[in-house]
């Protein structure tokens, strides 16, 4: 029998009878919401600051080198050094992150430089064959100013290349020509080639002797000078010269220097004091630690280099004595030296006199081997 009138209704207990929520039950649920996007947030800026590669690269202090068994003699004597010559070099991140930059905003240790200031228009991988190239000519020039130092002229001057050609030489001279006379005068470096231009006037037209760099393709090409902007009445060719040079075949004495795979040149100081040490009796640097960095052109200076506070960093936490730096680089280098002496130098002489002051005999070098195989005196 059914019941009449009667509407039943299951109900289950267990779940809440849906009413009101409370105002403190949506402070609750807001605060919860908060937290849980405040932790996205820094979970997402946490990833991107450590996996994002930023366009800058980090220079922080990097090794010091010994040179005396990198100083490979292939001809002549060798003479083994109590004391020694180092060379300091960075360590070169080009992957920064976020973490990194912050850091190098903060630490001296730390150069930051942006991407387009170190590779110009070059790619990496060219930027990195650029320093080697660097290197290769840094230990050439070391070289050659070293057994000049020693009485022996290892390569001659025989032409003026040039590095970039505009104004009056553009489309007449390239980058792969080489002027070897001026109107039938010989050229043999930049200081000839100056010399004779300033014998002109602008609108002069001058016959230039050129050949290629491998001294193939002689011509004679003729060029109407212009005028220095800075100067009306002196006449200008446009050109960059730079001295070709080649050495010279047969010497009684040559070395060979391996660095491996460091690139750059500001290794030509410490790799010209180690040729000369290794090449004479005594010692040099006085049986100390000495450290430099600073290139070196074929007449001996002594330019500035690049991140010169960590390579002072590295060489002071290396225990050095004495660290040579460029002269214009001093006083970037004499805050971050601690204890460690740092001299600056201009130029070969400079450097050896400083180490004259250690107790090394640079002023009294004696070259018995040398005299015996012919060389000029000293």
């Amino acid at each position: 029998m059914r019941d009449q009138g009667i509407n039943y209704m299951l109900i289950d207990r267990s779940l809440p009878i849906s009413g009101p929520v409370s105002e403190e039950s949506q402070r609750s649920r807001k605060k919860k919401l908060l937290w849980t996007l405040l932790i996205l947030f820094a979970i997402t800026a946490f990833l991107l600051v450590t996996f994002i590669r930023l366009p800058y690269f980090a220079f922080r202090p990097g090794s010091v080198n010994a040179l005396s068994t990198r100083v490979i003699v292939t001809q002549g004597e060798r003479f083994e050094p109590k004391g020694e010559i180092y060379f300091t070099t960075v360590r070169q991140d080009s992957t920064v992150n976020g973490w990194e930059f912050i850091r190098g905003s903060f630490d001296d240790s730390v150069l930051i430089i942006d991407e387009k200031a170190v590779l110009g228009d070059r790619d990496r991988d060219e930027n990195m064959q650029l320093n080697m190239d660097l290197m290769r000519a840094s230990k050439s020039a070391a070289e050659a100013v070293a057994l000049s130092y020693l009485g022996f002229e290892s390569r001659k001057a025989t032409g003026v290349g040039m590095a970039l050609v505009d104004g009056p030489a553009k489309n007449l001279l390239t980058t792969d020509d080489v002027i070897t006379a001026v109107a039938g005068k010989k050229v043999f470096d930049v200081n000839d080639l100056v010399t004779e231009i300033r014998l002109y006037k602008p609108g002069d037209q001058v016959i230039f002797d050129v050949e290629g760099i491998d001294g193939e393709n002689s011509r004679k090409v003729t060029i109407k000078l212009g005028s220095r902007d800075d100067d009306s009445e002196a006449a200008f060719l446009g050109i960059a010269p730079q001295t070709r040079y080649e050495d010279i075949e047969d010497l009684p004495v040559d070395v060979q220097v391996n660095t491996g795979k460091i690139g750059g040149n500001s290794a030509g100081l410490a790799l010209t004091l180690a040729i000369i040490d290794v090449l004479t009796p005594g010692e040099l640097t006085g049986g100390v630690r000495v450290a430099t960095t600073g290139t070196i052109d074929l007449n001996g200076q002594v330019g500035p280099i690049g991140g010169i506070v960590q390579k002072v960093i590295a060489a002071r936490d290396a225990d050095i004595d004495l660290f040579l730096v460029p002269l214009d680089e001093l006083s970037q280098a004499l805050p971050h030296a601690g204890s460690m002496r740092v001299e600056g130098v201009a130029d070969l002489e400079g450097a050896l006199v400083v180490l004259a002051e250690m107790g090394g005999n640079a002023e009294n070098l004696l070259f018995p081997t040398f005299t015996e195989l012919g060389a000029k005196d000293s």
